[in-house]
């Protein structure tokens, strides 16, 4: 279990090592929200249906556990496949309006 006021949280790029840490509970919505504006960039650039850029991860009990980043853009197909089944979690994306 985390230190209370601290999260863990990683940042999985889609090429290199996985970055990792702990961040005060605090800073989570604002480093949600950064990764939330280059995500709209990737999706504008891409042309991708969706782009993940963040998820919580929970434990049994319901607790945080772990904050995660990411900017992976996807497909329909991507997004059906690997994000909605994803159970105990709170999943950050952005949408193509269609």
């Amino acid at each position: 279990m985390s230190e209370p006021g601290w999260v863990r949280w990683s940042y999985w790029p889609k090429v290199g090592p996985v970055e990792s840490g702990r961040m005060p509970r605090k800073k989570m919505q604002e480093n949600l929200q950064r990764f939330e504006v280059e995500a709209r960039k990737l999706l504008a650039e891409t042309g991708a249906d969706h782009v993940l850029y963040g998820r919580k991860l929970y434990n049994d009990d319901g607790e945080l556990d772990e904050l995660r980043f990411y900017l992976i853009p996807m497909s329909d197909e991507e997004f059906e496949e690997r994000v909605v089944p994803l159970k105990n979690q709170q999943v950050y994306t952005i949408h193509k309006m269609k």
